[in-house]
């Protein structure tokens, strides 16, 4: 995966340099609105914080990405693709944004993202059989990064992180490009202190943008590199699941359970363990760069195991209220 920052920018400087612009405007809006999200027990802020800086990291993508393709001279055939990219980023805008403002009941949630899910699968133009994982797979992976939004600057980085390397990669360059550089815009203003979150209108569309990129790609290995760049948040969101079903615990309840959580609540600081999971996805990057699919895997797979114990023996001494 040959990375040169000039020929990823090449012909889109300045609609990146126009979201840069868009998205600072659009985030110190959101933080004067003051629409707070106020901590409650399973938070990891102790202080009321704006909430909504995902508005500029979408809304400066969704204005921006249109001349960006435009000015990168893409062919007529993204077309498709980046329509049912938007339509679904715009509807899980949307309705998460309402959902920040006044929450409403998990199954309209959860129904908008497979219709946003449904919209960018088909927009690929996947054959029918392959449509019904790229839904599901888009449905989890949106949930998941929405899941790991829980402390500074991890979900946000991540997902700069991921988007550079899928460009580097040939993944639609222009339009990943575009993202990296909104999420790189938000993530002063998150990272290492929060004056604003992003909230669900930032996380879910982003998540389902990374998840496109996996279903443009497929044909390629970009399912593959999306999981990889995605290995650290989807093993801590699926180990947790499983570690709660066996439990009995109702899944959809909110909770402090996630390994990320548990590894602050063991004393470990916020900024190094956002550090680590930026680095599972580097190491997603170099596992994949390796082209063997059990070398990748093996790859992957080891430091998550390493993770895990770490953080459970960790939390069995040190936390000691239910998780």
């Amino acid at each position: 995966m040959p990375f040169s920052l000039q020929t990823l920018t090449s012909g889109v400087t300045f609609p990146c340099l126009a979201a840069v612009v868009l998205c600072n405007i659009l985030i110190l809006l959101m933080i004067r609105a003051g629409v707070l999200d106020h901590p409650v027990a399973r938070s990891s802020h102790t202080r009321p914080t704006p909430k909504g800086g995902g508005i500029g990291i979408v809304g400066a993508f969704v204005l921006c990405l249109i001349p960006a393709l435009y000015a990168a001279h893409a062919s007529a055939q993204v077309i498709p693709p980046v329509t049912g990219l938007l339509l679904g980023m715009i509807l899980l805008g949307a309705v998460s944004w309402l959902d920040d403002v006044r929450p409403f009941p998990a199954r309209y949630k959860l129904a908008a993202q497979f219709v946003a899910a449904i919209a960018a699968a088909i927009g690929t133009g996947a054959p029918f059989y392959e449509l019904v994982p790229f839904v599901l797979a888009a449905v989890f992976i949106t949930n998941a990064l929405n899941f790991i939004d829980g402390i500074n600057g991890l979900a946000s980085g991540t997902m700069a992180i991921s988007a550079l390397i899928l460009a580097s990669a040939g993944i639609m360059p222009a339009t990943f490009v575009l993202l990296a550089v909104c999420l790189l815009t938000f993530l002063p203003y998150n990272f290492p202190k929060a004056r604003i979150f992003m909230g669900d209108v930032g996380s879910q569309p982003i998540g389902l943008a990374m998840a496109w990129g996996g279903m443009i790609g497929f044909n390629t290995g970009g399912g593959v590199l999306v999981i990889a760049l995605l290995s650290g948040v989807l093993w801590d969101v699926s180990f947790t699941l499983l570690r709660r079903a066996r439990a009995g615990d109702r899944l959809a309840q909110a909770h402090r359970g996630h390994l990320y959580q548990l590894a602050i609540r063991s004393g470990l600081p916020v900024p190094l363990v956002t550090f680590i999971y930026w680095g599972f996805a580097l190491w997603g990057a170099a596992a994949y760069a390796t082209g063997q699919i059990i070398t990748t895997v093996l790859m992957i797979l080891l430091p998550q195991l390493v993770w895990t114990g770490y953080v459970c023996t960790r939390a069995r001494i040190r936390v000691q209220d239910r998780w």
